[in-house]
């Protein structure tokens, strides 16, 4: 027992010591590691296919590439913050007409066979086809006849029917 006792004081006793050549044998251990560094691995070359895909392969069906996003169907995301309750309710309140949507129909013909709107925006007046998107709007549908056109507006999220002045 006290062989043992006296151990342990010796052990407490020098414990700084003990730490210090603890931490001495880790920075050598690192030393010598980035001394001696390990090899890279072997690299591995890829093959160059003998025929062109989808060509002789048995059983290999090829999916046609994935069609790319518009970049104007995403803004619903970053306009209305679908985590506050009060964002959806103060931004559609009064938007009902056509004019608080900032578009108008100025006139409709039909060229070349195909169905033309004049539409006036905030920010510019120009004549649109049928499925074409500009600033936050689409034209969707183009009726001559009853001089309307559908707009789909991403601001408001919803379909505006505009009709020509004085119909």
């Amino acid at each position: 027992m006290i062989k043992l006792r006296k151990i342990v004081e010796r052990i407490w006793v020098n414990k700084e010591r003990l730490v210090f050549a603890i931490m001495v044998l880790v920075l050598c251990w690192y030393v010598y590691k980035a001394v001696n560094p390990p090899p890279p691995p072997e690299e591995v070359t890829a093959r160059v296919p003998r025929k062109k895909i989808g060509e002789g392969y048995k059983g290999v069906n090829v999916p046609a590439p994935p069609v790319p996003e518009r970049p104007g169907e995403w803004n619903a995301l970053y306009e209305r913050n679908p985590f506050w309750y009060y964002s959806s309710i103060s931004k559609e309140q009064g938007r009902e007409r056509p004019q608080d949507a900032g578009i108008t129909l100025l006139n409709i013909r039909t060229v070349s066979g195909r169905n033309r709107a004049q539409l006036q925006t905030e920010s510019s007046k120009k004549w649109y086809d049928e499925g074409e998107s500009f600033e936050k709007f689409e034209l969707l549908k183009i009726d001559p006849e009853a001089g309307t056109c559908d707009v789909y507006s991403e601001q408001l999220g919803k379909v505006i029917t505009l009709r020509l002045p004085g119909e």
